[in-house]
């Protein structure tokens, strides 16, 4: 028997700002750094919150003791579509009746979407990440069917850039139930602060600038074209990334390459950097640089414009919005080595005076249009009217 409401929580208990506290469900990846702060955020502020998570999917440490975990079978594909699907359904049935959250929100379309819509759970919201709705959605006819399916009866659908926004309804979403909210930016984390010389110390950076690189190590985030563009730049100019959740293999062919174009001991892989940590890589940073094929609103651009570091970055839709009329001559066409390198060159023979002017309005920005507290506010604003309309 499907679920078609919500029960009420137990807990009468109010958040400072008034109105009861929530219930919430969450279909993410309980790994993700994002996932993480946007559910971190609802339970500090004393909402019941529990990440739903796929059997066998193990839960790094870090997670708030305040956030339930409830594992569920989920769908995989097979020959057996119907019968892999009812039971997912079954299951994720079951742990909602465990649950009794006021909404399911399923954060990445394609996945976690889909489960939304098939769990028959109401209401249900979906956030949008950039590669789901714009390439994964797109790129088959079953892609486009199921991004509908989940679209189309969604209660509340959010996306981090107007472009996000636009490709939803697209999609089948409804416009007046579709919002930009931003993950946003813990700006007081993420701020201008000295060059952190015991941290450029260890990683053998004395008398180098660097390029921080910051984006997963994968295929779509085009870290070759940077380590092109870097092999033209003076031999002081070096390139920094983090393997956090890298594939050794794309390590490994990055290795490679980098030894091909003699750039070995310029290219320097930084192991897993805990997020508290991020903000002094920023700030080793010369020039970050943020090169996909496809994105919606990177938070790394927007940290490092809150951290006062110059960016480089896709001349995408999304990344328009926010750089278009701030620094147009940061955007380089996707894939385009020759431009990229110009770019960072560029940013770095900036006078100082125009570089703090930069800063200063970078920062600004990203405290006007993201703070992470006034976007996860945002966020509550828009489950608290789902539920008054549910």
């Amino acid at each position: 028997m499907p679920i078609t409401q919500a029960s009420q929580p137990s807990s009468d208990a109010t958040p400072e700002n008034g109105g009861r506290l929530l219930a919430l469900a969450f279909l993410a990846d309980p790994n993700s750094i994002h996932t993480r702060r946007w559910i971190g955020w609802f339970a500090a502020r004393g909402h019941r919150v529990t990440m739903l998570v796929p059997a066998g999917v193990a839960v790094e440490a870090g997670l708030p003791d305040s956030i339930a975990v409830e594992p569920f079978t989920p769908y995989t594909s097979s020959r057996f579509h119907l019968l892999g699907a009812l039971r997912a359904r079954r299951s994720l049935t079951g742990a909602l009746r465990r649950i009794e959250p006021d909404i399911l929100h399923a954060h990445y379309l394609t996945g976690y979407g889909w489960h939304a819509r098939m769990s028959g759970f109401r209401p249900y919201a979906i956030t949008l990440w950039g590669t789901d709705i714009l390439v994964t959605a797109r790129s088959t006819r079953r892609g486009r069917l199921y991004a509908r399916l989940s679209l189309g009866p969604a209660d509340l659908v959010t996306g981090d850039s107007d472009e996000l926004v636009r490709a939803a309804v697209a999609a089948g979403a409804r416009a007046e139930r579709t919002h930009l909210v931003q993950f946003g930016v813990d700006t007081s984390r993420f701020s201008p602060g000295p060059d952190p010389a015991v941290l450029r110390s260890r990683l053998g950076l004395v008398g180098r600038r660097v390029i921080f690189s910051p984006r997963s190590i994968a295929p779509q985030y085009r870290h070759d074209v940077v380590l092109d563009a870097v092999a033209s730049l003076p031999a002081d100019v070096c390139l920094v990334m983090t393997r956090h959740l890298a594939r050794e293999s794309e390590v490994a062919a990055l290795q490679r390459r980098a030894a091909d174009l003699g750039l070995s001991d310029r290219l320097i892989m930084v192991p897993k950097v805990a997020h508290g940590e991020m903000a002094d890589i920023y700030r080793l940073a010369e020039v970050v640089v943020s090169v996909p094929a496809s994105d919606g609103t990177p938070v790394t651009l927007l940290e490092a414009l809150s951290t006062g570091r110059p960016v480089v970055a896709s001349d995408l839709p999304s990344v328009r919005e926010w750089l278009g009329d701030f620094d147009p001559a940061s955007l380089v066409p996707v894939g385009d080595v020759a431009a990229t390198a110009r770019a960072i060159e560029a940013a770095l023979i900036r006078p100082a005076a125009e570089r703090a002017d930069l800063a200063r309005r970078g920062r600004q920005l990203v405290e006007e249009r993201a703070s992470h507290d006034a976007s996860m506010a945002g966020a509550e604003a828009l489950y608290r009217e789902l539920l008054r309309r549910s």
